[in-house]
């Protein structure tokens, strides 16, 4: 029930009022009733180890107690309203600022959401069963979300934190350039219009393209020549790999190579392919700092959390979670040309 009633109020946002305009996007609205679900943390900033982003800049301040709205007795003053937009996502200042509209939008859901509210009073639908369950379920909102935040601002790296990190797994910042040629096969028995070629051509096209690779020939020349669409793929632009992101031997294979050399060509299923190594280096310690931090960061938080998890000795039963017999029919796969870059 409080399910529903929590659906149902966030439905708000697709309220009309004055010439037909819609709300703000029930900017105001999703603050409220689910913001906490995001873990936004005071102040509009964003749990530790997420990027926050950027956002435009606001307009000019009021003093907070000048009073700038009021809805019968009820006195709204301008620090209410900054507080409301404060709680807002960055993506959703954006949207209430470039679009000029100033704090029009908030003050119109404010009046709103206090009109509703007054109305509901006067319904005492304050005193019905899904009234309290959804107060009840705002409330673990809140206290978790305030928790996580509390849980963040101690998760402190430090510099040193950062450059044992990085001493201690240069595996992890070991990049190379490469581009990619894929050519598409039929499987062995395949049936008449089955996409790709027959395996022996698709072996030929495949190491005909590798050769004009190996003599140097322009990447973005070889794709005009060789490419097929749906068929063959011939990357003309590099682009990034990482260890762990690539087959084993195809991986092995890359970052034993020179800049300028080719791995050979790896038979993955329904593909043919193989890499030329455009470049490879190791990414710097200043460039990767923050990634590394927030990672840091997030790991202590886990840990922290988990630990709580453990020491709060959960109880969960089996057969009410568990998946549905046989479990969920599989999707069915959508018919694509598509040609497979990583495998």
């Amino acid at each position: 029930m409080a399910v529903r009633m929590l659906n149902r109020v966030g439905s708000m946002d697709q309220i009309k009022v004055g010439r037909g305009s819609w709300l703000a996007g029930g900017l105001l609205l999703a603050a409220f009733l689910g913001g906490v679900v995001y873990g936004q943390a005071p102040g509009g900033q964003a749990p530790a180890g997420t990027a926050p982003g950027s956002a435009p800049a606001e307009p000019a301040k009021t003093p907070p107690d000048k009073v700038v709205l009021k809805v019968g007795d009820t006195s709204i003053t301008a620090g209410d309203i900054d507080k409301a937009i404060q709680g807002l996502t960055p993506q959703a200042k954006r949207s209430l600022f470039v679009q000029n509209q100033g704090r029009r939008p908030i003050g119109d859901e404010y009046v709103l959401m206090l009109v509703l509210s007054e109305q509901a009073l006067a319904h005492h639908l304050d005193s019905t069963p899904e009234f309290k369950e959804m107060v009840a379920l705002n409330r673990i909102k809140i206290l978790a979300s305030q928790e996580y935040q509390e849980i963040a601002q101690k998760a402190a790296v430090t510099p040193q934190d950062v450059n044992k990190y990085y001493a201690a797994h240069p595996l992890e910042f070991d990049e190379l350039k490469v581009v990619q040629v894929v050519v598409r096969k039929q499987p062995p028995g395949a049936k008449a219009g089955t996409p790709g070629f027959p395996a022996e051509e698709a072996k030929t096209r495949a190491e005909q393209i590798r050769k004009a690779f190996i003599a140097g020939d322009d990447p973005a020349k070889i794709a005009d020549k060789y490419q097929v669409e749906s068929l063959v793929r011939v990357d003309s632009q590099p682009f990034v790999v990482h260890h762990g992101t690539m087959r084993p031997d195809m991986e092995k294979a890359a970052f034993e190579l020179k800049p300028g050399e080719v791995t050979e060509v790896f038979d993955l299923g329904q593909t043919l392919a193989f890499l030329k190594v455009v470049s490879h280096q190791t990414e710097d310690l200043k460039t990767v700092s923050p990634r590394i931090e927030n990672n840091l960061r997030q790991q202590k938080i886990n840990s922290s959390i988990d630990t709580l998890k453990k020491n709060a000795k959960a109880w969960m039963d089996d057969a009410y979670f568990a998946s549905p017999i046989g479990g969920h029919p599989p999707l069915k796969p959508e018919a694509t040309m598509e040609i497979p870059v990583n495998q």
